[in-house]
C-alpha cells in the first residue's frame, strides 16, 4: 500500500513557544514529526498539507469576537511552517473556488511565457515529483479549500486508486481541532486514514487525545501511538 503524508498546521504560532496559540506538547512529538517529513522526502512519499491563513478580520480572533488571539496571519512571522525546508519545494494553493475544476494560477516557468494555469492533475503530479501541496485555510479543515478535494483524488488516481492508497495524518492539533477535521474529512471520502498520535499535539492535553482517538476510531481512523 502506497502512503501519503497529511502535514497538517505545523506552524510558528502553534508549535514555537512565543507563537501567537502556542500549543504545549512533548519536545518528542516536534522530533517525530520531523522524522516522519524527512523520511517521506527520502523515500518520495507525497506530501500534501494545510496551513492555517486567516486575513485580519477571521471570525474566530477575540478582537472580531472569536475564542482565539490573532494568530497565523498570511504575511506574519507566525505564519511561516517550522519545517520550512521539508519538503525542499512547496506549492500553497489559496483559498479558490473550483466550481468547473481546479485552476490554480501561478507564475510563467519561462520569462516571458506569461502565468500558468495549474488543475487538480497537474497539482497532483507536483506532488508526486517532491513538491509539498499545502492548502491554505481560515477554518478548521483542509477541505474548507475547495480545490483540496479534487487535488487529493486526483493524487490517490495516479497511485492506483483508493485500495492502494493510505493516508498518514500528522500535525497541529488534535482535541477536536485540524488534525481530527483532515482525518475525518478523508475518511469520509472513503480513504484509509491513519493519525500518527506520537507526531500530532493535542489541545487539552490528554484528556483531548484521549477524546480524538474515541471519535475517530469511531469513525473508521486507525489511531497509531507508537512509530
Amino acid at each position: 500500500m502506497k502512503t501519503i503524508i497529511v502535514d497538517v498546521d505545523t506552524q510558528r504560532d502553534f508549535m514555537l513557544q512565543e507563537g501567537a496559540l502556542f500549543v504545549a506538547a512533548d519536545a518528542m512529538v516536534r522530533m517525530a514529526i520531523a522524522r516522519v517529513l524527512q523520511q517521506a522526502q527520502r523515500e518520495g512519499t507525497p506530501i500534501l498539507g494545510s496551513v492555517d491563513s486567516h486575513a485580519h478580520d477571521a471570525w474566530e480572533f477575540q478582537p472580531n469576537g472569536g475564542p482565539f488571539p490573532p494568530h497565523c496571519v498570511k504575511g506574519s512571522p507566525g505564519w511561516l511552517r517550522v519545517f520550512h525546508d521539508v519538503p525542499r519545494r512547496t506549492r500553497f494553493v489559496p483559498m479558490q473556488t473550483a466550481d468547473g475544476g481546479v485552476h490554480n494560477l501561478v507564475g510563467e516557468a519561462h520569462k516571458g511565457e506569461g502565468n500558468r494555469v495549474l488543475d487538480a492533475a497537474a497539482l497532483a503530479q507536483e506532488a508526486l515529483a517532491g513538491v509539498g501541496v499545502y492548502f491554505e485555510k481560515e477554518v478548521y479543515s483542509m477541505f474548507a479549500n475547495p480545490t483540496a478535494e479534487p487535488v487529493v483524488r486526483a493524487l490517490v488516481d495516479a497511485l492506483g486508486g483508493a485500495d492502494a492508497v493510505r493516508f498518514d495524518v500528522i500535525g497541529y492539533c488534535t482535541g477536536g481541532y485540524c488534525v481530527d477535521a483532515a482525518a475525518l474529512g478523508l475518511r469520509k471520502l472513503g480513504y484509509t486514514v491513519r493519525v500518527l498520535a506520537f507526531a500530532t499535539a493535542p489541545i487539552g492535553g490528554p484528556n483531548g487525545a484521549e477524546r480524538s482517538a474515541a471519535e475517530l476510531q469511531q469513525a473508521g481512523v486507525q489511531w497509531l501511538v507508537s512509530p
